[in-house]
């Protein structure tokens, strides 16, 4: 059992998926949420909720979100906290960006640099003084350059102009064959289906893989990316004070992925950033953030019954 308590729910929300722990030890996920719907705050607020069934339906008191869909509007943030607690029966809804609660996670609560990459992609730093800051993470309509989205989109469009003689040829086309049937058509039942970006994403392995076997195409998919990661490190380190020797994790499904190119590509930023391995993931950040927020400022919004 945590020692935070025995009814802290804290929650890692993504557009792939939804996970949720409670305090006493159950552990459950949904699907996730993407920017786009009609609503995407009551489309945040089921997500969670039905994670939280799937755990049981456990007592619950406070619960920590880290979410990739959090409203910008502090209204919308109290609403969709509104929703959660009127079912769960939480007396107190902590809201972040799922960027503090892995950076939270990662570095133990402390100052530094972490790059999450997952479908998305998150940067956030944190001086030694001060609160958090974010770069990048713009989401998969405006950024996340580097992302899971991002690499098998940029697979999937290739192997999209290669079949149309647009394009160079390459083995991507027999990838996206196996993943999503014929190509011809695969841009209207892409379109179509709801779960579009995580469909999408679940395709960047294949990219990174046809990398490493030498398709050429692949690789300046893959070459981009590690550029783009990169960048986002390059700019968090100025955001963190740009002290020598900066404390950095990098975190997400993806990461562990490209971690050998991307330990690779980081090493050109020896003596600007001190890789480490991460202490703990999203959901760690989360529960320490139930009683540890106020080091994060106003990137946690604090909502309470009554």
């Amino acid at each position: 059992m945590s020692t935070i308590g025995e009814a802290v729910l804290v929650v890692d929300g993504g557009q792939s998926a939804v996970r949720v722990r409670h305090s006493s030890g159950v552990a459950a996920d949904a699907p996730g949420v993407s920017w786009g719907g009609a609503d995407t705050v009551a489309a945040t607020a089921d997500a969670v909720l039905s994670a939280w069934r799937s755990a049981g339906s456990p007592l619950t008191r406070i619960a920590v979100l880290g979410l990739t869909t959090v409203p910008e509007d502090v209204g919308e943030r109290d609403r969709l906290a509104q929703l959660i607690a009127a079912t769960m029966g939480a007396e107190r809804l902590l809201i972040c960006d799922d960027g503090v609660t892995s950076h939270a996670g990662a570095l133990g609560g402390g100052w530094g640099i972490v790059l999450a990459v997952g479908t998305g992609v998150a940067c956030v730093a944190r001086p030694r003084t001060g609160g958090a800051k974010f770069i990048g993470g713009h989401g998969f309509m405006l950024g996340d350059e580097g992302g899971a989205f991002w690499i098998g989109r940029a697979g999937l469009a290739a192997a999209l102009r290669a079949a149309d003689g647009r394009g160079i040829p390459t083995r991507l086309q027999l990838s996206t064959a196996e993943a999503f049937g014929d190509v011809h058509g695969l841009h209207i039942r892409i379109h179509a289906d709801p779960r579009a970006v995580d469909r999408i994403a679940r395709f960047a392995p294949a990219v990174i893989h046809a990398a490493r076997e030498g398709d050429p195409v692949a690789r300046e998919i893959l070459d981009t990316a590690l550029v783009e990661l990169t960048a986002c490190v390059r700019a968090g380190w100025a955001a963190a004070g740009r002290e020598p020797g900066s404390p950095l994790a990098v975190v997400g499904r993806l990461a562990e992925e490209l971690r050998p190119e991307l330990e690779d590509t980081l090493r050109g930023l020896a003596g600007l950033v001190d890789l480490r391995a991460a202490l703990g993931g999203g959901l760690d950040g989360a529960e320490r953030l139930a009683f540890e927020a106020s080091a994060y400022g106003d990137a946690v919004h604090v909502w309470a019954k009554g």
